[in-house]
């Protein structure tokens, strides 16, 4: 028997499945973060990688399968990638703060364990529920709510800008992936062919990818860089929400353009 079908049988259900496995992610950072335990980078990445890949597996039983798997853990491993990596980079917080940090990440890894389980379920039913409507308001804030962390561990990194460009170019081609998946069962919106797909999450890899090289050569901290190249993903993001639900305005482009504008003001403005 399955450890999955194990706990179906003893009747824990979803909620408190996602509660253990965040108290679990948040014990994780914790040892990791604040040394309880020396553990070598590749300890720390093998994991990491068992944990989102298990507690997924189990915490969505019987509703997850090969076609979504690997979807699905997308937002986990990038909760617990950014918390690692931005505590790890940022050693001179508080004892404190650190602890409140990650308490935060941990109730954000809950949020989006019970964001995913909604797509899940809509995708195993293949038809809208009511909670549905909610999740996908609120997707473009919880992606960049788990990116600005992910980016900002990623511009500390002891690498060239090439190579951080990339890979913040790589999260945003899979949140972008990410978003056209939770859009696939709306009746309201387009329908899209896997070209497509793959052309619009290029294209906005291509973005982010020109936006974060463009700002390497500025002398700043990497968190205000983060939350610069954050709010240009948040406008592809939501440009592409607009494409699918065919809600494109040129109200909403001049208003996450401020936006963008305003982060990039407060970016040179601590260049001064």
């Amino acid at each position: 028997m399955s450890i999955s079908e194990s706990i179906r049988r003893i009747g824990v259900e979803k909620k408190n499945r996602y509660l253990i496995l965040s108290f679990l992610a948040t014990l994780f950072v914790y040892v990791v973060t604040q040394k309880q335990i020396h553990m070598s980078f590749w300890q720390v990445c093998v994991i990491l990688v068992l944990l989102v890949v298990s507690g997924d597996w189990i915490a969505n039983y019987p509703g997850i399968n090969r076609k979504n798997f690997l979807v699905s853990i997308l937002m986990p491993l990038g909760v617990l990638t950014g918390a690692l990596s931005s505590l790890h980079f940022f050693p001179n917080l508080g004892l404190m703060f650190k602890l409140f940090v990650i308490a935060f990440f941990g109730g954000l890894y809950y949020l989006v364990l019970l964001v995913d389980n909604i797509y899940l379920v809509v995708h195993d039913r293949a038809e809208i529920i009511p909670l549905y409507r909610v999740a996908v308001t609120w997707s473009q804030i919880i992606q960049i709510v788990v990116a600005i962390p992910l980016f900002a561990g990623i511009f500390k990194t002891n690498t060239n800008a090439f190579f951080q460009s990339f890979l913040v170019a790589l999260v945003s081609f899979l949140f972008t992936y990410y978003q056209f998946w939770i859009y696939q069962f709306d009746s309201d919106a387009k329908r899209t062919k896997i070209g497509e797909v793959l052309y619009l999450s290029t294209f906005s890899a291509f973005v982010t990818y020109a936006i974060s090289f463009s700002v390497s050569f500025f002398s700043t901290k990497a968190f205000l860089r983060s939350l610069f190249v954050s709010s240009v993903l948040l406008f592809l993001l939501s440009y592409i929400s607009g494409y699918l639900k065919n809600e494109i305005s040129r109200k909403m482009i001049l208003g996450y353009l401020i936006i963008i504008l305003v982060f990039l003001a407060i970016l040179l403005f601590f260049l001064l």
